[in-house]
């Protein structure tokens, strides 16, 4: 290291694993706990930088405190610092190369970092060595689903949810997995089950109501949308699809052009979807829907757009992991396991 130059965080965890096997003394051992505790308390509050320097102070105290490395690792992957995160996470597993914690920070370091090749392999080898570690089993699931393998996902997933019948988060997933597979009956059952005790998620209610409205359960996928529209009124797409509906399959005019309002309020500008529901033979109110339309340069004569999501359009259930075209905030994503107590 030049002289004159400070180690960054990194630095000092990686110099903290190779002096491990150095003598602390207990008081300096107790003061690294408490700096740990800080990082922690940070950590959980969404202060990654700061956590990172709590880490940093606690293994400038006690190198071989490894769960302080295990959690800088994991503030550096949430700041950002990907590379920086697997190299620590490298040198943990070199450490202890059977470490569960350690080789799924490692495959979520690579996943938030869009190596997605080398994050599912990373899953499939640390699923091999323990196939009940639930965040193992959710994450390695998860890139099976979006890698267009949701059969061996709902396989994959089958004991976890049998061991775990109330874990909403898990239960979203093997419903979308059955989706996927094809399996609409069981995935509008999995769906309700989390609607009916209160525990869906806005991407799954939209998944739900895009899979109802496939299936030609139409009023069932107007009440999915109107539930979700309620619980986040600014989805200008799910407000559109559920307009869309009323206006085409439930003879709703007034529900439908209130609908349409408010997904042109939350900035819904798909010239696609529009297109084809100008198109619908049963569109009620055709003109107050084109006048709506044409008011925001949206009627009949604009040019189509290249990119809008056609599954609003066409009713069919999204296979994407972004439920919504405006809600990317609530895409499905490996979590990144709890950080060392």
């Amino acid at each position: 290291m030049e002289r004159g130059r400070k180690a960054g965080p990194a630095a000092l965890v990686l110099l903290a694993l190779a002096l491990s096997s150095c003598a602390v003394s207990p008081a300096r051992h107790d003061l690294a706990v408490e700096w740990y505790g800080v990082g922690n308390a940070w950590l959980a509050a969404g202060k990654y930088a700061e956590a990172g320097k709590a880490y940093d102070r606690s293994l400038a105290l006690d190198p071989s405190l490894a769960a302080a490395s295990y959690n800088a690792a994991r503030a550096l992957v949430e700041a950002g610092s990907y590379d920086r995160a697997l190299a620590v996470a490298d040198g943990l597993i070199k450490a202890e190369p059977d470490n569960l914690r350690f080789l799924g920070l490692r495959a979520y370091a690579l996943y938030k970092a869009g190596r997605m090749k080398e994050a599912a392999d990373a899953y499939e080898g640390a699923y091999s060595l323990d196939a009940w570690a639930p965040d193992i089993v959710y994450n390695s699931s998860l890139l099976l689903v979006e890698a267009g393998e949701p059969a061996k996902a709902i396989e994959r997933l089958a004991p976890l949810v049998k061991a775990k019948p109330d874990d909403a988060v898990l239960l979203s997933l093997n419903a979308r997995a059955l989706a996927d597979a094809g399996r609409d009956a069981e995935a509008i059952a999995a769906w309700e089950d989390l609607r009916s005790a209160g525990t869906i998620d806005t991407p799954s209610l939209e998944r739900l109501g895009a899979l109802l409205e496939k299936t030609g359960e139409y009023a069932r996928a107007i009440e999915a949308l109107a539930a979700l529209v309620e619980k986040d009124p600014k989805r200008g797409a799910a407000w559109f699809a559920l307009a869309r509906l009323r206006l085409t399959r439930a003879d709703d005019g007034p529900g439908g052009l209130a609908a349409l309002g408010e997904a042109l309020k939350a900035g819904f500008a798909d010239k696609d979807a529009v297109a084809s529901l100008l198109a619908e033979p049963h569109l009620v109110e055709r003109e107050a829907v084109a006048k709506a339309l044409g008011d925001k340069g949206l009627g009949p004569d604009a040019a189509p757009t290249a990119d809008g999501p056609g599954a609003d359009a066409s009713g069919t259930a999204p296979a994407a992991p972004d439920a919504g075209q405006d809600d990317a905030a609530n895409q499905a994503a490996p979590t990144g396991g709890s950080a060392t107590p």
